[in-house]
């Protein structure tokens, strides 16, 4: 993310301050959670509404209920509004118009100066009756110029855009007018420059009403500037420029009665990017996908997501089912089910599901490495990242006389070797089930780890070497196991890392 000037930048964290003091002068208290409603130039796929989640502040909620193909009626009489109240969100942002035009057909169709405002007033009127606030916004432009005067933009929208705004007026709702500051963005830039935000549809026409990921940012970016002057109270939690996006909490399956968890982690501008699933450490019994709890101790993943963010890699983190109260394969089957769901859904989040990533931190290691080594295509993916993993279990049976505490919880056996023990130590050990035909494996380890020993990268490299697999080892002299030590032992590490990922998955 690059900020235009220290000053800026500084304005913009006295900001965030000063809002988070006013949104929560008790520490404990919710952002507000923003609710978009619209039509497809409001969706996430083709719409500002994927750009206009990265402006927003960190904890800020917002929730993208715009619907393709919706007019200010349809959209009540499909039952999307019904869904969008049933949020009681704090801010409704609605704008329509699109589909309210003629030849949109009679489902949809509005007249701007009868039904389209008395559809426009109900919400409004709706909105307010849960103790919501609406800010209206008028359409979108389309990116279509004149004929008779090139340089300037040709909209048939005008009606329904002066219909929203007298609406506004009458009943003092906050507007934004984007009708009219997409215009003067895009005769400022011209039909050449305005070209840039054009897409090309499947067959060769091109859609100069819809956004992809750049024009989603710039056009957002119009909403944010209009949203910060017409209500003063959520400037504060607007960024000046673009950063990450955090999605908590998103269901990727269900394990009997417990559903399964993964936060996604959004780049800017991401669109058919690069995808890295994490699988968190903490011995199989702790750790969380957003550290929870963690931040500092052992199962700290946090140094992961910065550098992935920054390379551009949309980030699925998941959690998984711990023991003991979970037992031995329920972990690995949950990263299965990850692998699967984030196959079929990556694209929904701007990922490319053909460049995929699993990546593990000590048992989180174990795992990723285990499941890359499963004769299973459903499972298969490009590239495999091990940080300081468990690669061999019989490697630390001397040191540690018998099984340690986790391996006890997660396999519900005793500290005394036994037969089956060994048995089950060696079916979890990765390097045990090297075969030709693995993806590429970048191991990175602490030459200090007392946890894991680096000589179970070591040989974990030199197994897969052996199967004529890709397996590069980056050393970080001094390090101990936790990835909160390494940056002080080895500053590019992470840049390594994601180099060596972005290198691996170029397409």
């Amino acid at each position: 993310m690059r900020m235009h000037g220290c000053c800026q930048a500084a304005v913009g964290l006295l900001m965030l301050a000063c809002g988070l003091v006013s949104f929560a002068s008790d520490a404990t208290a919710p952002l507000p959670h923003i609710v978009l409603v619209g039509d497809s130039t409001v969706t996430e796929d083709s719409g500002w509404g994927k750009g206009f989640r990265h402006f927003l502040a960190d904890g800020v909620r917002c929730t993208n209920m715009a619907r393709g193909g919706q007019s200010s009626k349809s959209y009540r009489d499909e039952g999307h509004w019904q869904d969008a109240l049933e949020l009681k969100g704090d801010y409704y942002l609605l704008q329509f118009g699109h589909n309210d035009q003629p030849g949109k057909g009679p489902k949809r169709e509005t007249d701007p100066d009868t039904t389209f405002t008395a559809n426009m007033a109900r919400y409004v009127d709706e909105v307010r009756a849960i103790g919501g606030k609406p800010v209206l916004i008028t359409s979108l432009t389309r990116r279509g110029f004149s004929k008779d005067d090139p340089a300037r933009i040709a909209s048939t929208l005008t009606p329904w855009a002066d219909a929203v705004k007298r609406l506004a007026a009458e009943k003092q709702v906050p507007l934004i007018d984007l009708h009219a500051s997409s215009i003067a963005f895009c005769e400022k830039l011209g039909p050449e420059g305005t070209a840039a935000y054009n897409i090309t549809k499947p067959d060769g026409s091109i859609d100069i009403t819809h956004l992809d990921a750049k024009g989603s940012e710039a056009f957002a970016r119009l909403v944010v500037d209009g949203l910060r002057e017409a209500v003063p109270d959520l400037a504060p939690l607007l960024r000046a420029e673009p950063g990450p996006v955090t999605i908590s909490d998103v269901s990727y399956g269900k394990a009997g009665d417990e559903n399964l968890l993964l936060d996604v982690r959004l780049p800017c501008r991401a669109r058919h990017a690069p995808v890295v699933i994490v699988v968190h450490g903490g011995g199989w019994c702790d750790g969380d996908k957003a550290n929870v709890g963690q931040i500092g101790r052992g199962a700290d993943i946090s140094p992961l997501f910065g550098p992935l963010a920054e390379a551009g890699f949309v980030c699925f983190s998941i959690n998984y089912r711990l023991a003991p109260k979970h037992r031995w394969p329920a972990c690995l089957d949950d990263v299965a089910t990850a692998i699967r769901w984030v196959k079929n859904h990556a694209a929904d989040y701007g990922g490319n599901p053909k460049r995929i990533a699993i990546m593990g931190h000590s048992a989180g290691g174990q795992l990723v490495c285990q499941a890359a080594t499963l004769v299973d295509d459903s499972i298969r993916v490009q590239a495999v990242v091990g940080c300081a993993p468990v690669t061999n279990h019989e490697q630390e049976l001397p040191r540690r006389g018998g099984l340690s505490t986790s391996l006890q919880n997660v396999l519900d056996r005793p500290h005394e070797l036994t037969p089956e023990s060994l048995g089950l130590l060696r079916a979890l050990s990765p390097v045990n089930h090297v075969r030709a035909g693995l993806p590429p494996f970048l191991l990175i380890h602490g030459d200090a780890d007392t946890t894991v020993p680096i000589e179970q990268s070591r040989d974990f490299r030199d197994r897969l070497a052996g199967e004529g697999i890709r397996c590069d080892l980056i050393e970080i002299p001094g390090a101990g196991h936790r990835l909160t030590e390494w940056k002080a032992k080895a500053a590019d590490w992470d840049t390594r890392m994601t180099a060596w990922l972005l290198d691996v998955l170029d397409d």
